[in-house]
């Protein structure tokens, strides 16, 4: 056991004396230094979290239809939601990002489950390689407390007054989520806001913070005040349409993510009628 002993000892001497501390800080300093080379992950503000997956929807002509956000991907593609009344009969659809790439992409229906009335929501399916994905929502992962009144931004490309050489400008609304709907409207939608939607930010992100809650749909103050309606049709009481036309509505992410489970994902064969389409 003595002999043994002295023989791992010894071993671990002959070992620690192949290493003169010179050489361990010379390998501390190498490491230290691949360390320092590599690239680190770029940490985005809400802010910019929140205009990266914000995009502008145009059709093949260039003439903008309206905003939309890019939500959870799946395998050879992604998800991009907006409005039914910003896309209208759009069979394809052009998504220009904040990079100002543009490609294009598929318009799908947007149901929350067979049988149901239509929403105003829109899917479009962008078919992307892993290397050209775009940025990805944060969804958030409950439906946020409107009683709380918290604070809420909206998003979009508003239409310009007059034309503009370069397009419609990414703008920010800040509003708070007030509780004035306790069950849907029709159309699907079920936030209520104060944000100042402008035309052209329909199918916008809402966020809190950089975590999505949904998408613009309706602004306030129409030109045209309406009836608003319950999902059976049914005209909701005349105080709650007055305040209604007072706060811009959205479609919730829970909402969204409903259709999007109800959706199929475009095969190869539907996918054919992207063949030819230039964005310009």
């Amino acid at each position: 056991m003595k002999r043994l002993l002295n023989a791992g000892l010894g071993g671990l001497i002959a070992l620690a004396a192949t290493f003169s501390l010179p050489q361990c800080r010379a390998q501390e300093a190498a490491v230290q230094k691949q360390a320092a080379s590599k690239p680190k992950p770029i940490q985005l503000s809400e802010q910019q979290q929140r205009q990266a997956i914000t995009v502008l929807l145009s059709d093949s002509s260039g003439e903008a239809k309206g905003s939309g956000v890019v939500v959870p991907s799946a395998d050879g593609g992604q998800w991009i939601a907006t409005n039914r009344h910003v896309v209208r009969d759009q069979k394809t659809i052009c998504v220009i990002s904040g990079t100002k790439s543009k490609l294009p992409a598929l318009m799908v229906s947007g149901r929350a489950s067979a049988g149901k009335e239509p929403l105003d929501l829109a899917l479009v399916w962008l078919p992307t390689s892993e290397k050209d994905r775009l940025n990805l929502a944060v969804l958030a992962q409950s439906p946020p407390e409107a009683s709380k009144l918290p604070l809420v931004v909206s998003t979009g490309y508003p239409t310009p007054l007059q034309k503009q050489p370069e397009g419609p400008s990414y703008t920010e609304k800040p509003g708070l989520l007030v509780p004035l709907l306790g069950s849907p409207l029709e159309g699907g939608f079920d936030l209520a806001y104060t944000s100042t939607v402008e035309k052209g930010m329909s199918g916008g992100g809402v966020f809190i913070g950089g975590a999505l809650i949904g998408i613009n749909g309706a602004h306030a103050n129409p030109l045209w005040p309406g009836q608003w309606n319950d999902p059976k049709g049914k005209p909701v009481d005349a105080a709650l349409n007055r305040r209604l036309e007072l706060v811009s509505l959205g479609i919730s992410v829970q909402t969204i993510q409903a259709a999007i489970k109800a959706t199929a994902q475009p095969d190869a064969k539907v996918l054919k009628a992207l063949e030819g389409v230039r964005c310009h």
